[in-house]
């Protein structure tokens, strides 16, 4: 198999289950805090093609080709990102990692008594832009609560 071949389909599998997990939180709050346990399963799929492709993946690295540079330094970062597979295992990272806090935002919101609405921009932040989203969610919990 080939280098592309391989991480075009790795990188469908993982956007496959985060976008079936975040569409249970969209359009079933209710199902998917009662069913958390079963939610478990998409974030325990990313993770697992995060590892697989961190550590096994290299088998479909072009010859010669391994992901150089560091996390020491902006350049380092820039230098490693320039690797495809360095390139899907951070977005599988950003994908299993905003997942979880969706869920754990959407957990808290229901354990709060907040209506599913409220949180939506909240959970649409967190879907695009991680960190916002979670700060947008820990500014409207200051305020409601």
């Amino acid at each position: 198999m080939k280098s592309s071949s391989f991480l075009n389909i790795t990188f469908q599998f993982a956007s496959f289950f985060a976008m079936a997990a975040w569409l249970a939180i969209f359009v079933f709050p209710s199902w998917t805090v009662a069913n958390l346990n079963l939610m478990v399963i998409p974030v325990a799929m990313l993770c697992l093609i995060y590892v697989l492709t961190l550590f096994i993946g290299g088998r479909f690295d072009e010859p010669g080709s391994k992901p150089r540079g560091h996390f020491f330094s902006m350049g380092g970062v820039l230098k490693l990102f320039q690797h495809p597979r360095a390139v899907l295992v951070g977005w599988v990272h950003f994908l299993a990692f905003d997942l979880v806090v969706g869920l754990g935002i959407l957990v808290d919101a229901s354990q709060q008594g907040f209506e599913h609405w409220w949180i939506l921009p909240s959970l649409f932040l967190t879907l695009m832009l991680g960190p916002a989203g979670l700060l947008s969610y820990l500014g409207l919990r200051f305020l409601l609560i």
